[in-house]
């Protein structure tokens, strides 16, 4: 089997861009007849619940949870490579976390209107942001993730200075040695999106993010690697603005599907970890 590729797309920003990504992707995916799991803020399913709903009713894509309103679970601390600008900084960029009352009480607020707009509740959670070594070092933040029934994540999704490429070798482990071992990590790896490959690579535009991730893909065909991709609604109000955007994803999924790479959601992966470790 030459690799697993699990597409996931943070639909966060609660506006225009993620009703034209809601439209435009899911059209897009079912032309490529590939399977994704859009991980939705709470906020932007209040502002569009029919939208959402219809996508969940007929299966087109796998939604999950992005939290309610993208609060960090943990303090993001980049430190920005030498020569480059990330969020504007050229030394350190600091993202505040929430608290544990805060995210116990935004994860609750999500699953219910999971609960109220899809009928279900959520079983995956990408964390906002992602942070190095993911949730292994905070046994509190997974008894809360757990409590509200989340059993896969990403949030393991920056390297050891916070920033990124998320290596390859980092592939997808359950949370066994901290005591919950039906919850598993898949990770983002690489970039998390256009935007990050050009700010660490100090690029003016992203012309060269797609050959980029065709060497992804021809060693995650080569070494039979997971590859848990990222992408956003960001900028994705309409036709064109999505296909400016949103170019680079159907020629991955082509090629990729070239080199017999396989496309999975996060729920189906999920599903084939937990029969294999019995």
């Amino acid at each position: 089997m030459p690799g697993t590729i699990l597409i996931g797309v943070d639909v966060e920003s609660a506006s225009e861009a993620s009703a034209g990504y809601a439209r435009y992707g899911a059209e897009m995916l079912a032309q490529e007849a590939t399977p994704a799991t859009w991980y939705v803020t709470g906020s932007t399913l209040e502002r569009y619940p029919s939208l959402f709903a219809e996508l969940d009713r007929a299966g087109t894509v796998d939604i999950q949870s992005h939290t309610y309103s993208h609060l960090l679970l943990k303090t993001v601390c980049i430190e920005v490579p030498p020569g480059r600008t990330v969020h504007g900084k050229t030394d350190w960029y600091i993202q505040p976390g929430g608290t544990n009352e805060e995210i116990d009480t935004d994860l609750d607020r999500c699953q219910k209107l999971f609960e109220d707009v899809l009928g279900r509740r959520a079983f995956g959670l990408t964390c906002p942001w992602n942070y190095y070594r993911g949730l292994m070092d905070r046994l509190d933040l997974l008894e809360i993730v757990r409590s509200h029934g989340f059993r896969f994540l990403r949030a393991f999704g920056r390297n050891e200075k916070d920033g990124q490429p998320t290596p390859l070798e980092w592939q997808p482990f359950f949370y066994a040695p901290q005591g919950f071992g039906d919850m598993l990590e898949i990770f983002i790896h690489d970039y998390q999106d256009a935007f990050y490959f050009i700010q660490f690579n100090a690029l003016t535009d992203a012309r060269t993010y797609p050959d980029h991730l065709r060497k992804v893909a021809d060693r995650v065909a080569s070494d039979n690697l997971v590859w848990s991709l990222a992408t956003h609604d960001h900028g994705c109000a309409d036709r064109e603005s999505f296909e400016q955007k949103q170019f680079w994803l159907r020629e991955l999924i082509r090629y990729a599907k070239s080199l017999g790479i396989r496309f999975m959601t996060g729920s189906e992966y999920y599903r084939e970890r937990i029969e294999d470790s019995g």
